[in-house]
């Protein structure tokens, strides 16, 4: 009689398919909510958002909505694209997420002549605005006459995935919890904004470029992450509040032609990071709360690149200001200045200048001077050396007391009792 065979159930393997499972389901972005895909329309002067034929599968009256995705592609000529936020729906358009796929560049604008409004970006997926094209660029922007504010109504992610991609903000952005910059591409604002909340540049560049106030003045902090930039185009483009967190990442500071000053909060040092001041001549500072308490990661390294200080020509100066005391003696030692090839530096002045230490490149000099007159004296040494510890040096002549030896001179030791 055959054995009876008892069914093992294997526990372990279940409990780990159904962890891959759920592991799937939470890194697929959730894309639940109806894509409609533009297909043509009027330009940026008519209502061409709200007309339900402009889209494929057909829109409602109003056009997507908050549960929705807006995608753009090859389809359709129009390359600006008007909502008239004034037409008496109320003068805010809600949308889920804004994609550009491909196809020519896309400005969505405000077509209203008679009131401005809101575009509210509610988040699909944690993606605000998606730029997949590989070298297009998605713009939201005013109308001819009327503005139309951007409103991130949840933090998210402004994603441009491809190196050459540019989304480009000309209009107010508002919102309280910040956002993430992620992809290789660009990220531009150039409106004065009332972003609140942290802002963080995990990948390719955010720039900062309004000509009308600053174009980060509200946010918390700026985080920028290894392999990304935050870039300044302009003078007083982040508030005196915002503190500065490098994680890796670079800070340029030197896009503006015409040099600039920027004022910020503390600056906190999280791993290895650049803060390029730039290669023009034109004077530039950024000027730093006191960071003396703020903890730095033991061991990471911040480089100073295109530092000018003021001792030569303080007109074409490129300087950071912590104020007296501004960092610590620790901080200070963890700053490296990569065109002197310093590492140490040291406030100067009232407004602590941030300047390389100055005995380093001094030791160094000296040590060099006194190893070159001791090579070139080397026989002289060594015959000092060999009186100096000979027996008979410390012999004494009786009848006089003093020493049987006589001078040294020139490196040849005589004895005059010869």
């Amino acid at each position: 009689m055959a054995p009876h065979r008892v069914p093992v159930k294997n526990h372990g393997l279940a409990a780990c398919v159904a962890a891959a499972w759920a592991l799937a389901l939470f890194l697929t972005p959730a894309r639940s909510q109806t894509v409609y895909l533009w297909t043509g329309g009027s330009g940026g002067s008519g209502d061409a958002w709200r007309n339900g034929n402009h889209w494929s599968p057909a829109a409602p009256a109003s056009g997507p909505g908050a549960a929705a995705i807006a995608a753009f592609a090859t389809n359709g000529s129009a390359s600006v694209i008007g909502i008239n936020l004034n037409d008496g729906r109320g003068n805010t358009q809600e949308i889920g997420c804004i994609e550009l796929l491909s196809g020519p560049d896309r400005i969505i604008n405000n077509s209203s002549v008679s009131a401005g409004g809101m575009l509210m970006l509610n988040g699909t997926g944690g993606k605000l605005l998606v730029n997949a094209g590989e070298t297009s660029t998605l713009a939201l922007s005013d109308g001819p006459s009327r503005t139309m504010s951007v409103h991130f109504a949840t933090a998210g992610e402004v994603n441009v995935v491809h190196a050459g991609a540019r989304v480009l903000l000309s209009t107010k952005l508002d919102g309280t919890n910040g956002f993430t910059k992620t992809g290789r591409g660009m990220f531009e604002l150039s409106a004065s904004n009332a972003i609140g909340g942290p802002v963080v540049v995990a990948g390719g560049a955010l720039l900062l470029a309004s000509a009308n106030g600053p174009a980060l003045g509200s946010a918390s902090s700026v985080r920028i992450d290894a392999g990304a930039e935050l870039r300044l185009g302009a003078s007083d483009q982040l508030g005196n509040g915002t503190g500065l967190i490098l994680n890796g990442g670079t800070f340029l500071a030197g896009t503006a032609t015409a040099g600039f000053a920027e004022t910020l909060g503390t600056l906190t040092l999280s791993a290895s990071s650049t803060i390029d001041l730039g290669a023009g001549f034109a004077q530039r500072s950024l000027s730093f709360a006191d960071s003396s308490a703020i903890a730095w990661e033991e061991g990471a390294v911040l480089t100073i690149t295109n530092w000018r200080g003021v001792a030569g020509d303080e007109g074409s100066a490129a300087r950071l200001l912590f104020g007296a005391g501004g960092l610590s003696t620790a901080q200070l030692a963890q700053i490296r200045f990569a065109d002197q090839g310093v590492t140490g530096a040291v406030l100067t002045g009232p407004d602590g200048a941030l300047t390389p230490i100055p005995e380093a490149p001094v030791r160094s000099g000296a040590l060099a001077l006194l190893a070159f007159i001791a090579w070139r004296e080397r026989r002289r040494i060594a015959n000092l050396l060999r009186w100096r510890t000979s027996p008979r040096a410390s012999g004494r002549n009786s009848r006089s007391g003093d020493c049987r030896w006589g001078r040294v001179p020139s490196g040849r030791i005589r004895n005059p009792a010869r």
